[in-house]
């Protein structure tokens, strides 16, 4: 049987594959060896994306803390420059997930309030926009 955390991780990255595939032709959900958690499309151009996902907000904290390291039983904790193109910041408890491109962080916090405001829908349209746009540069 799967560990708790696996279960969270792997529900996370079915809620972020169910947006994408909203937009996209081709989602995919990679085996835990690789790198991206998804692989998707946008306009024959692909994509990785890591889904970064939790419960809830941990114990004596106010916010919810997205960790953008590789796991802890990894050898190299960072992902490389181009291994990544797109996180996906899910919050199960809402039922929400949040885009967003690679910034050099180690983590992001944010209020549940700021939690709770998240717009998946218009933020997965957003995030193809975006995409498409980088494509013509």
């Amino acid at each position: 049987m799967a560990r708790q955390s696996e279960r969270i991780g792997r529900s996370g990255e079915y809620l972020v594959a169910s947006l994408l595939s909203l937009y996209a032709d081709t989602v995919v959900i990679v085996p835990h060896s690789a790198e991206a958690d998804i692989i998707f499309d946008v306009d024959h151009t692909l994509y990785k994306c890591q889904v970064k996902t939790q419960s809830k907000i941990q114990n004596r904290r106010v916010s919810w803390i997205y960790d953008f390291r590789r796991g802890a039983y990894t050898k190299e904790r960072f992902y490389s420059e181009e291994a990544i193109d797109v996180y996906a910041l899910v919050a199960l408890k809402h039922g929400l997930v949040k885009f967003m491109f690679p910034q050099g962080l180690k983590q992001i916090s944010f209020k549940d309030e700021e939690v709770q405001a998240w717009d998946s829908l218009t933020n997965v349209k957003n995030l193809f926009k975006e995409l498409q746009c980088q494509q013509t540069l």
